[in-house]
């Protein structure tokens, strides 16, 4: 009897294999794994988001990203795991894909709260696991927001705001790292 994958539901089919095994069989599993994968995306709920990301081949560690908005980019290995250092590690993706959604709250607030933003940057520190998987336990955010008449107390307000409610990517990061942040306002 196959052993079924951690979380997978009685009566799915599990994608790992061991040595050998019949062809056949493989075959149908893997028709059976694309229905059941095409049922269970056309039964998303409320919002969902897609990409598809292709490794760029055999004599590289590059993969492209392509959005469900349209838009792609490039990630790289490190160069100590075949990479050539072209592209951000797709940690730093990650990392960078933070820090900009949280940027994007605190703009979005400021406005709202009648501020007159200028420019908005946010420096991220993240620490990792020392061993596999090597998670985020700790990211530090120091946003630099200037802007005429910027009232700090409503700088530190959009940040925790987003922090706490708004940001999807900090949201879910919270879950394996402490997340810091501080701030400094200037016109």
């Amino acid at each position: 009897m196959q052993k079924k994958a951690p979380g997978e539901a009685p009566g799915e089919q599990s994608t790992k294999r061991g040595g050998g095994g019949d062809k056949s069989q493989a075959k149908r599993n893997f028709a059976a794994l694309q229905i059941f994968i095409t049922e269970k995306s056309t039964k998303f709920e409320g919002v969902h988001m897609e990409c598809v990301v292709r490794w760029a081949g055999p004599e590289t560690m590059s993969f492209i990203a392509e959005t469900g908005s349209g838009h792609s980019f490039v990630m790289d290995g490190a160069p100590e795991g075949g990479g050539r250092d072209l592209a951000p590690r797709p940690m730093e993706a990650l990392l960078a894909g933070a820090a900009a959604c949280t940027a994007y709250d605190v703009v979005l607030i400021l406005r709202k709260s009648g501020q007159d933003v200028h420019r908005c940057e946010v420096e991220a520190r993240a620490i990792r696991a020392e061993t596999d998987p090597k998670v985020f336990t700790e990211i530090n955010l120091i946003f630099k927001v200037r802007g005429k008449d910027l009232k700090a107390s409503l700088v530190e307000r959009a940040i925790e705001l987003s922090r706490s409610k708004y940001c999807s990517a900090i949201g879910m990061l919270r879950m394996s790292a402490v997340i810091n942040t501080g701030y400094q306002v200037r016109p």
